[in-house]
């Protein structure tokens, strides 16, 4: 997904809040375009704040993909090279020529989106793995704010994938006469595309009374830095010494309460390996036990019933719900039947430690392509307990994968459910073609499956996935690992290709391979009704548990009642933060003092109005959502 932004041209009242009412619509559009919202900004048509405002965001964001709505005022070209020709310009001027790319200039090749409406034209450039898009105003083009955008990214992502291979970085090397170079010239290191800056180098500490302002500042600016060194100092050994003690501490205590019954003198009259009940009295929100024989991957698994894509309740808190960078290992919200789901995803973090879900790289070594076949031999089987029973996993399939559309064909391996048999063995066949392992274990239409995810880094946004299918009914659980082998040519994302050569091969559906002949490890009934289709799983809304400490003699609930809290936040006229709520669900909105930031210009003047509380299917005396508001402002020309 790219991380977006979506910048706003200020262009006359009316337009600023009907485009800030469509801003959620907006973001429905983005998301199917891969594009992921993560924040919006303000900008006056100025080209001068528009380069500097994307130059800051390009040397200290992680922003992917800019959107400029309301950006062209003229129907052809013009508009877009009086806002945007100053930028291009400073991009093009801060490329570093090498001895390669002597007597050649970088050229940031600029394309047109075609005609978007009203004979309005859109334009797209790409430079350095940024992305930018720049749109007609929406009066002009006679169109909605979504259908625009939706066409305009659809051209722009044709436009992108076209040119990937040719201008990888967005831009063309020409000599003197303009004449563009080899292409391969193009494929530039990405050094070469970062901005430079100055950094001036201190020699004192310690400021006089004779020091000049300046000498004083520079003295302290490094007694600045020491104190960040320190600060750095305190941090690596809070990483590297304190929070893996503070860790093993934890995980030592709840695996002594879970594996407690055992050494009970009459036993667990339910036969299971773990204490639920004493489990669910520390957390009800514990909902399974995962273990890998022979490694440190013996935890509680938690699951958070409002999860979304956007919050992850236990990716930073302990089964305590404690704060802590280790997190927890959690349910994916998309197994939406929880541990009863046809494909139980779970996720843990890949910590420097060992602990959490890192010794998932033991299956494929961090920086390797290819499985460690002799670890798999030692460990082909994983354990994955509920209140419900205790059962065992055998794993069919070890692969790497991206988590991003932009490195080609996307697999979504995180499907909890699915609408057929067919589509649910076509997603094992998606899986068993990318595997680094050809394992012996079969799987048909009838079998459960766990998915264990964690981050690998052999390119970036990659996960190490493992996949394991339920032990049948009376089934040994055991496997034949000598018949396991190595898959010469297990399926992966485009841009793997692209890195080490060759064509990545049509991986087809597993109707049409199994027609061939293709699939020895099913022994089902060949007889799959309904589409293959891989298809999402829609999400739930957040919810947050109650964060309020008990008062002084207060009795603690054994299971405190479940209360959802909405994030409400008041934004400045260019989108940042002027206050911010956790509104409990069914209270009143609060509304904050005082005036937000107002825009600035040397066309306007702005008035602030009020907040903008007119907000259709809400109730602000009862609110059941969460909301980001914006003033009402009033703007008068400038004489």
């Amino acid at each position: 997904m790219y991380k977006t932004e979506l910048v706003l041209i200020k262009r006359d009242a009316a337009a600023d809040s009907e485009l800030t009412a469509n801003q959620s619509a907006i973001s429905d559009i983005l998301y199917q375009h891969a594009a992921e919202l993560n924040s919006t900004s303000t900008l006056s048509p100025a080209p001068k704040k528009i380069t500097d405002y994307v130059i800051k965001r390009i040397g200290g964001g992680d922003t992917e993909l800019f959107v400029f709505m309301n950006a062209l005022d003229q129907s052809g070209a013009e508009g877009f090279r009086k806002l945007f020709y100053d930028l291009i310009g400073t991009l093009e001027k801060s490329v570093r020529i090498d001895k390669e790319h002597k007597n050649l200039r970088p050229v940031v090749k600029v394309s047109s989106l075609g005609e978007l409406g009203g004979g309005c034209k859109g334009y797209c450039f790409s430079f350095g793995g940024r992305r930018f898009v720049a749109l007609p105003q929406v009066s002009m083009a006679g169109k909605a704010y979504e259908s625009l955008t939706d066409e305009a990214l659809q051209k722009a992502d044709e436009i992108f994938e076209r040119q990937r291979e040719r201008y990888p970085e967005g831009i063309a090397f020409v000599d003197k006469k303009g004449v563009e170079a080899d292409p391969e010239l193009n494929r530039v290191s990405p050094e070469l595309l970062m901005l430079s800056s100055k950094q001036g180098f201190i020699q004192s500490f310690i400021p006089q009374k004779s020091d000049t302002s300046k000498q004083k500042a520079r003295k302290i600016a490094v007694l600045l830095a020491i104190v960040a060194f320190i600060g750095a100092g305190i941090y690596v050994l809070n990483f590297y010494v304190f929070a893996p003690m503070r860790n093993n501490a934890i995980t030592s205590e709840i695996q002594e309460i879970a594996y407690s019954g055992e050494s009970k003198g009459d036993g667990k009259k339910d036969g299971s390996a773990q204490d639920w009940k004493a489990l669910k009295k520390i957390n009800e929100e514990i909902v399974g036990w995962i273990t890998i024989p022979d490694t440190v991957i013996d935890y509680p698994v938690l699951e958070h019933k409002g999860d979304d894509r956007y919050n992850q309740y236990y990716l930073e808190r302990s089964y305590k719900k404690d704060g802590t960078e280790y997190g927890s290992i959690f349910l994916d919200y998309r197994s939406t039947d929880s541990v009863k789901s046809r494909n139980v995803i779970m996720h843990g973090h890949n910590m420097r430690d060992g602990s959490q879900f890192h010794s998932l790289l033991n299956y494929s070594h961090e920086g390797s392509l290819k499985a460690d076949l002799d670890y798999y031999r030692d460990h082909p089987v994983i354990t994955f307990n509920t209140p419900d029973g205790d059962a065992k996993y055998k794993i069919i399939s070890i692969f790497k994968t991206s988590t991003r559309y932009e490195d080609g064909e996307f697999f979504n391996y995180m499907q909890g459910e699915f609408n057929s048999d067919a589509e649910f063995m076509n997603f094992v066949y998606h899986t068993r073609i990318r595997s680094m392992v050809n394992t012996p274990v079969t799987c048909n239409e009838g079998d459960q499956i766990i998915t264990l995810s964690t981050c690998c880094y052999e390119f970036y946004q990659w996960r190490c996935v493992v996949v394991a299918r339920k032990v049948r009914p009376g089934e040994d659980p055991g496997v034949d690992v000598k018949l396991a082998e190595l898959n010469d040519s297990p399926l992966f994302p485009e841009s793997y290709y692209e890195r080490y050569g060759g064509t990545r091969p049509d991986p087809g559906t597993f109707k049409s391979a199994n027609g061939k002949g293709k699939i020895g490890w099913y022994d089902g009934k060949g007889n799959l009704e309904g589409s293959e289709v891989l298809t999402a799983t829609a999400a739930s809304n957040p919810t947050e548990p109650p964060t309020e400490k008990p008062k002084p003699g207060e009795t603690i609930p054994t299971e405190p009642p479940v209360v959802t809290y909405y994030p409400v936040t008041f934004r400045n006229f260019d989108g940042t933060q002027y206050a911010a709520y956790n509104v409990k669900e069914g209270d009143p909105l609060p509304i904050p003092d005082g005036v937000p930031k107002l825009p600035s210009d040397d066309y306007y003047n702005y008035t602030f109005k009020g907040w903008n509380l007119d907000i259709p299917g809400v109730d602000i005396n009862a609110l059941n959502v969460g909301l980001d508001i914006y003033p009402k402002v009033e703007s008068t020309p400038k004489e």
